[in-house]
């Protein structure tokens, strides 16, 4: 059971703890996915800095999602493969910007209407690039 345990630990891949780190990494292809994963802990942490009153870290949470898809956009064109031709590993991207969307789509919600400049930007921001992988993935069919 332990050794088992272990293989699974081995194999699992842990979330950045920044978006430096995100962007040591060598791999465009794994750069992209740490990406992902990081936005998706920045957007937590700027619901859970919302939720606490804290504007300046929820601003700064927000601003590191951008940077965290800019930088996956950025390693995906670095890695040479299209999204027509090499769909796996944009699926992932994609599937998971869509449920970050959602996400800060539910904060802008709960957000009041003055402090609603700065997520929107960001949203637009993911949509684009999300819309890109998703176009460019459906067009491998054609």
């Amino acid at each position: 059971m332990t050794s088992l345990f272990t293989i699974f630990l081995m194999f699992s891949q842990v979330t950045p703890v920044s978006l430096e780190q995100v962007k040591a990494e060598q791999n465009p292809e794994h750069r992209a996915r740490m990406a992902v994963e990081y936005a998706a802990l920045a957007e937590r942490n700027a619901e859970a800095a919302y939720t606490k009153g804290d504007a300046a870290e929820t601003s700064a949470d927000l601003k590191a999602v951008e940077a965290s898809f800019e930088t996956a956009q950025e390693a995906f064109a670095a890695s040479h493969k299209t999204p027509g031709h090499n769909p796996g590993i944009y699926k992932f991207a994609e599937m998971h910007s869509r449920e970050l969307l959602i996400r800060l789509s539910d904060l802008q919600h709960r957000m009041d209407l003055g402090e609603t400049n700065l997520i929107a930007r960001v949203r637009a921001k993911v949509q684009a690039i999300h819309d890109a992988w998703f176009e460019g993935i459906m067009e491998r069919g054609k």
